[in-house]
């Protein structure tokens, strides 16, 4: 679909040709952008409700700056998550309007403009400390959904007593 096709269907729409329904299920499906090596959908929010989020671990640095730069060029938000320090500052370099968020190997917008979602915070909740990287990344994605949470970290897994200190908060 071009401009033109978008126009003309606007168009029937507003004759009364197509139903206004039937034209946001088509527009839902604009546009994903071909960069050769990725298919970039910059209208899953809108479709889906939640933003893109992408999987930095198996790509290299110069395809999650190629994604993140299509996805920068239509909106502030973006979050590439498992990114490892030393790919995560190839990234940073080259697109400074993104930071490093180590303790949860996620690589995110600087300026976040995101609508709220919803009343009621999300507990992310972990066995232990070593689950700690992944409560993070887990808060990280929240917080680019607009949802808000709270953490409560190693409460263990041998007894109910460290769970239930937290139980207000459950």
């Amino acid at each position: 679909m071009n401009t033109q096709s978008v126009r003309e269907l606007l168009q029937k729409v507003q004759s009364g040709e197509v139903a206004l329904d039937t034209a946001v299920d088509l527009l839902k499906q604009l546009p994903v952008e071909d960069l050769g090596f990725a298919n970039v959908d910059h209208h899953r929010a809108l479709r889906q409700g939640l933003p893109e989020v992408v999987l930095g671990e198996a790509k290299t640095p110069e395809q999650i700056v190629g994604i993140a730069t299509a996805l920068l060029a239509r909106s502030s938000n973006v979050l590439i998550t498992r990114v490892e320090k030393e790919k995560a500052e190839a990234i940073c370099e080259s697109l400074p309007q993104l930071e490093y968020r180590e303790a949860a190997r996620v690589v995110a917008s600087r300026d976040r403009r995101i609508d709220p979602l919803g009343n009621s915070p999300v507990a992310i909740v972990t066995a232990g400390t070593s689950d700690i990287p992944v409560a993070e990344e887990a808060a990280e994605t929240l917080a680019a959904c607009g949802a808000s949470y709270e953490r409560v970290f190693d409460v263990g897994v041998a007894g109910i007593h460290r769970v239930v200190r937290h139980i207000d908060l459950l």
